[in-house]
């Protein structure tokens, strides 16, 4: 058998070639590396925004031999992102990619909605969501929400101002929380540095227009809401007080539940059940009222609406459990079922 010599130059060509480092591309908004060992353990992947420390949550999984890394949400046009390959053995691998800017035909983004809806919201409210009509860019929005009272006088860290901030899957949905240190009596901060809101007093919710939308684009507009304090309230949602409007058999009319004070958004459009009753439902009236409409007519019978105990009115009250108390007549019997149900008839 002949044993064929290769040249030095080409023997060095592919000594080059197995010691080359991994390549990271950006390919459709999934970051992909190749040139790694798949049969090995999985690198990290680190996936942040270039000159911010807070990592891009993703998973990541080797496909045909190639490393990808999923990002949950959206990658933002137009912005530059620094990703850094960890294997488990030898060195890291660092590339900078920058995801490509699009031309934007579509109407600016503006805030659509504040919830809650009310004029009026309770002193000790804990937490404000805020709407968008297009999906954000998550990342530094704290410098440009505020809450400034009548005199123009911006309130000093009223949200708790989390590395993550609270977006929906969307991004289009963000929560300010108010620091309940500074809503529960009794608590130290509250002592300290007193609570957000106060009773009587005007407030209004600033979000700057150079806040960047997904494309990065700023929003239309500035947006300002003012809404005014009340009373606290520390009453655990009661449903007895609650008004059901029970529709006919044979007619597809809504079933309504009417409370009896604003409840939190968020947490309506899905802590509600009627068991095998395919439908649709709404929330209105401020908050105050949930609808449901069947996919078909009601038949007569008794139903049960199940509601999930984690349902909570604009300060955090749940059902039999008032947020600003230590302790509770009872407390296992009210805080251990993750369901309840009202029981109404379809005549």
């Amino acid at each position: 058998m002949r044993i064929r010599k290769l040249p030095l130059a080409a023997l060095l060509v592919s000594l080059t070639l197995s010691a080359a480092s991994p390549i990271i591309q950006l390919d459709r908004g999934l970051f992909k590396v190749t040139g790694l060992d798949s049969t090995g353990p999985l690198p990290d992947v680190i996936v942040v925004i270039d000159g911010q420390d807070t990592s891009l949550f993703g998973s990541s999984a080797f496909e045909n031999g190639t490393l990808v890394f999923r990002p949950r949400f959206p990658l933002t046009a137009g912005l530059t992102y620094r990703v850094t390959v960890i294997p488990a053995r030898g060195e890291k691998t660092t590339a900078i990619l920058k995801t490509a800017a699009v031309a934007i035909t579509d109407p600016p983004t503006r805030v659509a909605a504040v919830y809650p809806t009310s004029p009026t919201i309770p002193s000790n409210e804990l937490k404000l969501y805020v709407t968008f009509s297009e999906p954000m860019q998550r990342g530094d929005v704290w410098p440009k929400i505020h809450l400034i009272d009548e005199t123009g006088k911006p309130a000093t860290l009223p949200f708790i101002e989390l590395p993550q901030e609270l977006w929906d899957r969307d991004l289009q949905r963000l929560t300010l929380l108010f620091d309940p240190g500074r809503i529960k009596r009794g608590v130290g901060i509250n002592e300290s540095m007193g609570p957000v809101l106060t009773e009587g007093r005007r407030y209004t919710l600033v979000i700057d227009a150079d806040l960047p939308d997904g494309h990065g684009r700023p929003l239309a507009e500035t947006f300002r809401r003012t809404f005014t304090v009340g009373p606290a309230e520390r009453r655990g949602i009661d449903l007895k007080l609650w008004k059901i409007t029970e529709p006919a058999k044979n007619t597809s009319d809504p079933l309504i539940i009417k409370f009896d004070r604003p409840l939190d958004y968020a947490l309506l459009q899905h802590v509600f059940t009627v068991p095998n009753v395919p439908g649709t439902s709404s929330v209105t009236q401020g908050e105050t009222e949930w609808r449901f409409q069947p996919a078909q007519p009601w038949k007569s019978g008794d139903y049960n609406l199940v509601i999930d105990m984690t349902l909570e009115d604009l300060a955090g009250n749940r059902i039999g459990r008032p947020f600003d108390v230590d302790t509770l007549d009872n407390p296992t019997e009210r805080i251990s079922k993750a369901t309840t149900s009202l029981l109404f008839h379809i005549r």
